[in-house]
């Protein structure tokens, strides 16, 4: 079947994949690889333009955060990738899964130079080196067969 796939259609199964389960503890293992992948580069672009890489990390979707760069790379947007590696560098250690150990962490480790990186990480994201709009539709368009939640 021929689907019409715009952003729009990427907008709506990203709100169908959330709604699959709970927000504050993901199962990732819920979604198959092409479902997790346009969740995953959703919620961190999502929650980046909201309020940072900080804000990320720090809400529930910081429990993707190894997840973020295959994400990007899988639909093609190397150059953001790039910027989701050098946040995760500038934390300087992997993220607990676990919001209440993540965000305790984060606590801790977040001072003045961290949150410089972070925020030169957010300024780089910003300027949009992908055209991620076009990369995740294409992506949607070329996997179209492994999301079942479209109509």
């Amino acid at each position: 079947m021929d689907y019409e796939i715009d952003i729009n259609t990427v907008i709506d199964i990203f709100t169908e994949l959330v709604d699959r389960f709970d927000e504050e503890e993901p199962d990732l293992n819920a979604l198959n690889e092409y479902e997790r992948t346009i969740f995953v580069t959703q919620t961190l672009e999502s929650e980046v333009n909201n309020g940072g890489f900080i804000q990320f990390f720090d809400n529930a979707g910081g429990a993707l955060a190894d997840e973020i760069v295959p994400a990007f790379k899988h639909i093609g947007a190397k150059k953001t990738a790039a910027i989701c590696q050098k946040a995760l560098q500038a934390l300087g250690q992997e993220l607990p899964k676990d919001w209440e150990e993540r965000r305790a962490l984060l606590d801790r480790i977040v001072d003045d130079r961290v949150g410089e990186l972070l925020e030169a990480c957010d300024d780089a994201f910003y300027e949009y080196p992908d055209d991620l709009e076009a990369l995740n539709v294409a992506y949607m368009r070329k996997n179209a067969e492994h999301f079942d939640l479209m109509i």
